[in-house]
């Protein structure tokens, strides 16, 4: 073999070695932002079912209803740390409710859930859903 065979051989093995190591960076970003967003979407959906467990009743006297945004304010929740605790991500829970119709009535309630991805990239995730009285 000729030492421009050779160094045409390393060029090629580094440039696979190369592509090996950036894919399987790109994987493990891919893999931890997944996993921070299912974090989150559990996190909304336990600050949703919170909203929908609030007392709304309108057949007893006085009416009851404690669905009202005033009642759920910013929540800041962990949503993954490392396992030395140097990285922690942390993530917000804001709560909107709107009411839909008063007769019958019906109210919209969203939950978004914004956290930072690796300190540079803003991510939400929302979970929406209507809710009636005595439910």
């Amino acid at each position: 073999m000729t030492l421009v065979e050779v160094l045409v051989a390393f060029f090629v093995s580094g440039v696979a070695v190369a592509g090996i190591v950036s894919g399987y960076m790109v994987a493990n970003t891919s893999a931890e932002r997944f996993a921070l967003s299912l974090a989150a979407n559990s996190q909304a959906s336990l600050r949703l079912e919170q909203v929908r467990s609030a007392a709304w009743n309108t057949s007893s006297w006085p009416v009851v209803d404690e669905v009202v945004g005033t009642n759920f304010s910013n929540q800041v929740v962990v949503l993954d740390s490392s396992w030395n605790g140097t990285r922690v991500t942390y993530a917000t829970n804001i709560v909107q409710i709107a009411t839909i119709s008063t007769t019958p009535p019906l109210k919209q309630i969203r939950v978004d859930c914004v956290w930072n991805f690796r300190g540079s990239k803003l991510m939400t995730n929302t979970i929406e859903t209507c809710r009636s009285p005595d439910q």
